[in-house]
């Protein structure tokens, strides 16, 4: 409520001042009604009300006195309205000396009395809202409580700062929080510049973001925009600005916060930025959080292996092509995407190459925001790099190293052979080397062996007159026993009897 004293020395028309209005309804509270000017002095001195009114002519100190030394107080200045029965031109050059710019005439006019008050309430406000955003910039705690408050990091702050937000809150209607993504030190430097002369809260937030809290009226959309034609100056900078829905309080900024910074992640991913995002409009977009089918992303690798160049790029694009259809939720696009760069790591790797060279990439696809046409591109070109170098691969003569592990194989079967050591002969991590023979040949390296040694231990069954034991050592077992087991499990017959059906098959 604003306080206003009435004096004049009329008892009749200080009446009159009281019920000529609805000062209740204006906002006001009459904290005074004095009937000269020394008690007027000693009321605005106690209760330092935002509006005086007075009349010109009174005993003792008169309405211009009055003024003189209420200029002279160590107080903030109430605005006056004089009210005088004289039409002087003296009177009324004096009263604009003293800072006075409402001077009605008695009996006053309805219309201008109205006007006068209106007028009256209006600087009144704006002195209220300049007041409360000086307080805003002057503290240094409030944007750090507000920053770690939408951050999630914050639950009640200090008793300062929590009565700070509960004045703040009553001065106005409700707050916006405008949030800015971009360059770090372009969007701190924008942000700073704007927010002192609108008497915004610059918040300084961790990475390429920053904020902006201010009063929720037509001024946060214009703030917005000057944001956004600052950002976009510089035609190589990519950034954005999302507006969060008005909310009561201050400490309900969290809501606007995500909000925005909600808005402004589809809105990279689904449309080219020509403003400010107003995430209220946003909302409305409906987000499908469906994977694509496995059997697409199989497909698309099986023509990456096979270098079908051109229907891996189609399925690519279709793939693309239907997150744009549905609008996927950003965050199941980009875990697609890390899927697709991890299994072409993982077939470089089989081609016996390394897929260090993309980490770099690897982290961009986890941290950075993008819009569905840079995540194409990017994946675009990691598949072209890893058919490029199956290409070169297999036009320098080589196989895929795990056909070079099963020639191997085949020509060493009958040696005492581990893991560790097929990997060492081919510069293979044993581990990796053992889960891609499984997921090539469906069976283990170890298993693998077994089956070169039996089916030519059948063989030597069938074409010569060695005895079983000898032909166990020659196909590379050292203790019979495992040889017999091996044998059986894989035959379902002993080797004696295998050798003598063969021969009854002849």
């Amino acid at each position: 409520m604003f306080k206003v004293v009435l004096a004049d020395d009329e008892t009749i028309a200080l009446e009159g001042l009281r019920t000529l209005t609805d000062w209740e309804e204006l906002g006001f509270e009459i904290c005074g009604a004095c009937e000269n000017g020394e008690e007027a002095l000693i009321a605005i001195d106690e209760c330092s009300p935002d509006l005086v009114i007075t009349d010109i002519r009174m005993p003792g100190i008169d309405g211009l006195e009055l003024i003189k030394r209420v200029r002279q107080l160590d107080m903030e200045q109430p605005l006056f309205i004089v009210l005088s029965g004289y039409g002087e031109f003296e009177y009324a050059r004096t009263a604009i000396r003293y800072g006075v710019r409402h001077y009605l005439l008695k009996p006053v006019i309805e219309a201008e009395w109205e006007k006068a008050l209106a007028d009256i309430t209006d600087e009144l406000e704006k002195r209220v809202k300049h007041k409360m955003q000086q307080d805003m910039l002057a503290n240094r705690l409030l944007p750090v409580a507000i920053a770690r408050m939408v951050e999630g990091q914050w639950a009640e702050p200090e008793e300062e700062i929590a009565e700070q937000m509960d004045r703040l809150d009553e001065a106005v209607s409700g707050w916006t929080y405008i949030h800015v993504d971009g360059p770090k030190c372009l969007i701190t430097d924008i942000c700073r510049k704007l927010s002192g002369a609108v008497g915004a809260l610059f918040i300084d937030m961790p990475g390429d973001q920053a904020g902006l809290v201010v009063e929720s009226s037509a001024s946060a959309a214009e703030l917005a925009r000057r944001v956004y034609t600052e950002l976009s100056r510089n035609s190589s900078v990519k950034g954005s600005v999302s507006i969060g829905p008005s909310v009561q309080s201050l400490r309900e900024l969290p809501v606007s916060y995500m909000m925005a910074v909600g808005a402004a992640a589809r809105h990279l991913f689904y449309s080219e930025a020509s403003g400010p995002i107003d995430s209220t409009m946003d909302a409305r977009i409906q987000l499908s959080y469906n994977l694509p089918s496995a059997d697409l992303t199989e497909e698309l690798m099986g023509a990456v292996e096979r270098l079908q160049e051109q229907k891996a790029l189609d399925q690519l694009k279709e793939m693309f092509r239907m997150f744009e259809v549905n609008r996927t939720a950003p965050e199941v696009v980009q875990m697609t995407s890390i899927d697709i760069m991890l299994k072409s790591m993982e077939l470089v790797k089989e081609f016996g190459g390394k897929a260090e060279q993309w980490s770099d990439s690897f982290e961009f696809f986890k941290t950075e925001p993008k819009s569905l046409a840079v995540l194409e591109d990017i994946l675009r070109d990691l598949l072209n790099s890893c058919m490029e170098y199956i290409k070169q691969h297999k036009e320098r003569g080589s196989e895929h190293p795990l056909i070079q592990v099963e020639y191997f194989l085949k020509d060493n079967y009958s040696r005492s052979l581990t893991v560790k050591e097929i990997a060492e002969h081919f510069y293979i991590n044993p581990v990796y080397l053992g889960q891609a023979f499984i997921k090539r040949n469906s069976i283990s390296i170890l298993e693998y062996i077994h089956n070169l040694r039996i089916e030519q231990a059948k063989k030597q069954l069938i074409e010569t007159g060695e005895t079983v034991r000898k032909i166990a050592e020659n196909v590379g077992y050292v203790h019979y026993h495992h040889f017999l087991r091996e044998f059986e499990k894989r035959t379902a017959l002993k080797p004696v009897a295998y050798r003598n059906q063969a021969g009854a098959e002849k």
